[in-house]
């Protein structure tokens, strides 16, 4: 049995988010968390990820990854520490995260055109 500890594709309509239940509805949005034990969380939402990552139950957890899907392109999962962030109310994402994330700076910038909004590091967002 192969140990995968890279980030799987969130599959809208079949993944369920961890932290809120819901089915995954926008590919353009989610996120994963994947611990060193190779378990891994989905979610459809930033504000899913973020309120995942500073509840109770998982803050004994120190070794992990996040990776955000990138709202442009194919929408792969992209490491959260080096992606890019736009959070606009335009958005409009799921659960009203409205924070969308991207692997480089020129999608990012077409994007802030039709989403004006404020750009943001990994350590931003957590912080929100």
């Amino acid at each position: 049995q192969s140990c995968n500890t890279g980030p799987e594709p969130l599959v809208v309509g079949k993944d369920v988010c961890s932290y809120c239940k819901m089915p995954v509805s926008d590919n353009r949005f989610g996120a994963e968390i994947i611990t060193d034990k190779g378990k891994i969380f989905k979610f459809d939402d930033a504000h899913c990820v973020l309120s995942f990552l500073h509840d109770d139950k998982f803050q004994s957890e120190k070794n992990y990854q996040v990776y955000a899907v990138d709202f442009s392109g194919d929408h792969s999962l992209i490491p959260a520490s080096k992606a890019m962030f736009l959070k606009s109310e335009a958005l409009r994402s799921p659960m009203n995260g409205n924070i969308a994330a991207f692997s480089n700076s020129d999608s990012l910038q077409a994007a802030s055109g039709k989403y004006p909004g404020s750009k943001l590091n990994w350590s931003e967002v957590d912080k929100q």
